[in-house]
């Protein structure tokens, strides 16, 4: 086949990349969505994404679909976006002296990123004040926050995973004791629209949060079992897990910890259905393979792969929240109803 495009072809032939697509699509015909081949940038990028810290400016973006543009939604404390003045809400307007849309939204993250040290020009437009800017920004070493935490009212902690990453369980553990530092006396885990993460992250957080016991189980292609157990130390209070339809994976097997084995509520809408855990398998010239090795099951015995976890309390968010990147108090019903069940279990 090969020699059949190099002879007729009329262009130019990329061999590497033939053979990148020749081994994704042998890879594809497996036929499992979870089971891909990383080309060597893309498993860069994936472990880059994996360990939580990457070169970049320190800012969390989201597409704005009213006008198509792409709007900063935070910026990290400390950062070098925050030291030359960029505002949540503000527009990227150009990046690198390309201007960018909500079209260039995929590839933004790899336009901002760069090797630490060297700078990137980037345009904003201030809405509040109806200007735009021009900043040089340096890049530098960034951790990324896969864990925010608060205190609401009535003593009520919060604390919302957004993924699970190398450094997500330290940020867990810290948020954790500082709330419990505030005297906490119940605590919301939200993991709504949190796709995964690795699993021995997860079972280190979940050791925290049940009793001795079975935290989740995996079977491998040949039968083989491997058990992760918490041991008895962990944080007597009343938990509730705040899931929706994109809580997938490790998501899943915390809330599934939670729930069978009884330390608290579930709330919200029925999770993903994701149920196997994947290795990643680097290969010689750098690209690996990602292969879905295993099915998992929760503490009661349960593989929820296509089917999910079911709620105790199901609250569905009305329509016109579900496009907000981000919701106030008073708007998010399902946190609300989280603190109700907490206040009836502490008082």
């Amino acid at each position: 086949m090969e020699s059949v495009i190099n002879n007729y072809y009329v262009g130019d032939v990329n061999t590497e990349k033939l053979r990148e697509g020749i081994y994704k699509g042998f890879v594809n015909g497996v036929g499992d969505v979870y089971t891909n081949y990383y080309t060597a940038d893309e498993y860069a990028s994936f472990m880059e994404k994996s360990s939580g810290v990457y070169a970049g400016i320190g800012i969390q973006m989201t597409l704005d679909s009213v006008d198509n543009t792409i709007m900063i939604v935070d910026v990290f404390e400390g950062s070098p976006a925050q030291e030359v003045g960029m505002r949540p809400n503000d527009k990227l307007i150009k990046v690198a002296g390309k201007t960018v849309t909500g079209d260039d939204f995929s590839s933004l993250p790899n336009m901002v990123k760069g090797k630490i040290g060297s700078k990137v020009k980037i345009t904003i437009y201030r809405p509040s004040e109806g200007k735009s800017y021009d900043l040089d920004v340096e890049r530098r070493n960034i951790t990324t926050a896969s864990v925010e935490s608060k205190m609401l009212k009535d003593n009520i902690g919060y604390i919302k995973i957004i993924q699970f990453e190398e450094i997500t369980y330290d940020q867990f553990k810290k948020a954790l004791e500082g709330l419990i530092n505030e005297q906490m006396k119940g605590l919301v885990i939200d993991v709504r629209d949190n796709p995964g993460g690795l699993l021995k992250i997860t079972q280190k957080i979940a050791d925290e949060l049940v009793p001795a016991g079975i935290v989740v189980s995996t079977e491998n292609k040949v039968g083989k079992n491997e058990v992760y157990y918490a041991d008895d130390k962990y944080i007597d209070i009343p938990i509730v897990v705040l899931v929706n339809g994109n809580s997938a994976s490790a998501s899943e097997v915390l809330a599934g910890a939670i729930k069978d084995t009884g330390r608290g509520k579930l709330i919200g809408e029925t999770t993903y259905g994701k149920g196997v855990v994947q290795s990643v398998i680097p290969l010689t010239d750098g690209s690996a393979l990602k292969v879905t090795t295993a099915k998992y099951f929760t503490p009661s015995g349960v593989c929820i792969q296509g089917i999910g976890i079911e709620p105790d309390y199901i609250v569905t968010l009305p329509v016109e929240l579900l496009t907000k990147s981000r919701l106030t108090e008073e708007e998010d019903i399902q946190l609300q109803k989280a603190v109700e069940v907490l206040k009836e279990e502490t008082y």
